[in-house]
């Protein structure tokens, strides 16, 4: 049996106490590691760096020999001991959803932050403890032990094996608690922090995401579902969970961003169904110190994103309108990246170790996001379907079709041919989808957005979001821009623009166009003066050199989109457009 209790007697200290009891009945080493990633966040993070005095000691507190024999490995030297009793502290101070965070108001932390595993034990059942400071409750997706008489404060739980243990985030500390029923499954909503929420419609919004997701799979695949929300000074972003998640937004996003909290929500309870059980087959049984590489998360987080938006629309939180210009949204910031032309959705969901959690001045030539794009293809292949099945069918079957034939106890979905396979399953062979797979998925082909829309009575309407006052194309640099301080600095070069031709830089100062000085503001100003194909001098700092860079300025691509309806709808189109916007029970 393994025990593990962590504790924090000094919050202010930022230092997890971990200890973890070993029962065994075989002589020899032992070795325990600490993940060096943690599930449904795909990069390196290294959390053994936060490690700090570990030590070993046997029943009667005889210390034992260790050495680390890796960066993230412990070796210890048990010999005959019957039990082996580890302590150690994890360092705690970074406040976000995959990381862990000790402070004088609460304690967080996920498990692959701060729980060493031992080698060859990882299936058995596990005990956690804790041990908060005074006042504090626990709050877990974890199943609750009885509570111990001798220990009021304490909380314990059972977890089934260590990926359950480090897949349910613990959230100690004085927070508030909302609780709701769907399917008489308890969720719970645990919320650090203070801003302008309104529990009440924040209790019955969520409830009702949960409703529509259900009646989208048709049940719930948890026995209760735990919400911990922490509310920050502009932080956010969301980690799922088996039967929990973690989300975080600004303590003020209830007002007029509110849709913020709504879409988040959304995103990571749908990753109950995909991705913590419907899953590509290298993503379990995890590999905790390597990199477990799949060419699925186009569809794990691609669909996860069409569809966040697209249930709130469902559900009546999100108007039809709205919904339609974030796609549109959506398109314009793809089509803004020339790295659209290079990356496939499956060397994206491949290479998301090295590029999607690490970018640079130049991702935005080389590299495409799977959730967007993998969004946005989702969206395209409900549409054909849709239209190939005279609206029976819809990518919405292609997602139960999937949940139903790769369940979480089986092996995962394999990597080649499964997900195309369930695509014409549902809707049908030789009629294109083949096609629209291997140039959309596989390929780097553009993407048809008037076909797509024409299915539902719309079409695009591209224009530019500062257009020239003589209505003709405005002149383009192709460069993106930030400030620092007074300053503004090239933030990326655009590939497919003239400026990256000329030589411009990233990280160039802007100091003068034509020999007039100019920001940011000033600069678009004056490039409405000019016309594609004149030559304007770009005055630059590099570094302390003062350059001149010649440009020859290009036509500008549109930067703003709007989805409007055909002149014409048909029934089938106006059907179509109902039932894939249509409000659910």
């Amino acid at each position: 049996m393994i025990t593990y209790t962590i504790a924090m007697p000094m919050p202010h200290s930022h230092l997890f106490h971990v200890q973890i009891e070993i029962e065994r009945n075989e002589t020899g080493e032992i070795r325990l590691s600490l993940p060096a990633w943690t599930p449904g966040s795909y990069m390196i993070r290294e959390f053994a760096r936060h490690v700090q005095e570990f030590q070993a000691v046997d029943a009667q507190g005889v210390r034992l020999p260790w050495r680390k024999i890796r960066k993230d490995c412990w070796q210890i030297e048990a010999g005959a001991a019957s039990r082996v009793i580890v302590t150690y502290k994890v360092y705690a101070f970074d406040l976000t959803v995959r990381t862990s965070h000790l402070d004088g108001s609460h304690g967080y932390f996920n498990g692959a932050n701060v729980f060493m595993y031992v080698h060859g034990r990882t299936q058995e059942p596990l005990t956690l403890h804790v041990d908060p400071p005074t006042g504090w409750r626990v709050t877990t997706g974890l199943s609750a032990l009885p509570p111990d008489p001798a220990r009021p404060q304490r909380a314990s739980f059972q977890a089934t094996d260590y990926d359950e243990l480090i897949d349910c985030p613990v959230e100690c500390g004085t927070h508030r608690l909302l609780t709701f029923t769907v399917d008489d499954v308890p969720h719970t909503i645990a919320i650090w922090g203070h801003g302008n929420e309104n529990e009440e419609r924040l209790l019955a919004d969520t409830k009702r995401i949960v409703e529509v997701q259900r009646a989208m799979f048709g049940s719930l695949p948890y026995r209760d579902y735990t919400f911990i929300v922490h509310l920050t000074d502009g932080k956010g972003g969301g980690l799922e969970h088996r039967n929990s998640a973690t989300n975080m937004v600004d303590r003020w996003t209830f007002g007029e961003h509110y849709e913020r909290y709504l879409s988040l929500t959304s995103h990571e309870l749908f990753h109950a169904w995909n991705v913590k059980r419907l899953r590509p087959a290298p993503l379990g049984p995890f590999d905790y110190q390597n990199e477990n590489y799949t060419r699925l998360l186009w569809l794990m987080e691609g669909a996860t994103s069409y569809y966040d938006d697209l249930l709130l629309v469902r559900a009546g939180l999100m108007s039809e309108e709205r919904y339609l210009q974030k796609l549109a949204e959506k398109i314009v910031q793809l089509q803004s990246q020339p790295g659209r032309r290079l990356q496939s959705l499956e060397q994206s969901s491949f290479d998301a170790w090295i590029k999607l959690y690490r970018p640079d001045e130049n991702s935005i030539n080389s590299s495409i996001s799977y959730y967007l794009k993998g969004a946005l293809v989702c969206w395209m292949f409900d549409m054909a379907i849709r239209a190939q099945t005279n609206n029976e069918r819809s990518f919405d079957d292609v997602m139960r079709y999937l949940y139903q034939r790769y369940p979480i106890t089986g092996p995962g979905i394999p990597e080649d041919g499964a997900v195309l396979a369930a695509i014409e399953a549902i809707g049908g062979t030789d009629n294109g989808l083949r096609s629209l797979y291997e140039r959309y998925v596989v390929g780097v082909e553009e993407l048809d957005y008037a076909a797509a829309l024409a299915v539902v009575g719309l079409e695009p309407r591209w224009q530019y979001r500062r257009p020239r006052p003589d209505g003709q194309p405005p002149a383009w640099l192709g460069v993106n821009w930030k400030k620092q301080g007074e300053r503004t600095i090239v933030a990326t070069v655009r590939s497919d623009g003239p400026a990256y031709e000329a030589g411009v830089y990233a990280d160039d100062e802007l100091v003068a166009l034509d020999g007039w000085r100019v920001n940011e503001e000033r600069l678009q100003q004056r490039l409405l003066e000019r016309h594609p194909g004149d030559v304007v001098r770009l005055t630059l700092f590099r570094g302390d050199a003062l350059i001149d860079v010649p440009v020859t300025l290009a036509v500008a691509p549109y930067d703003m989109l709007s989805l409007v309806n055909v002149a014409a709808p048909t029934a089938a189109q106006l059907h179509a457009r109902s039932a894939w916007l249509q409000r659910m029970i």
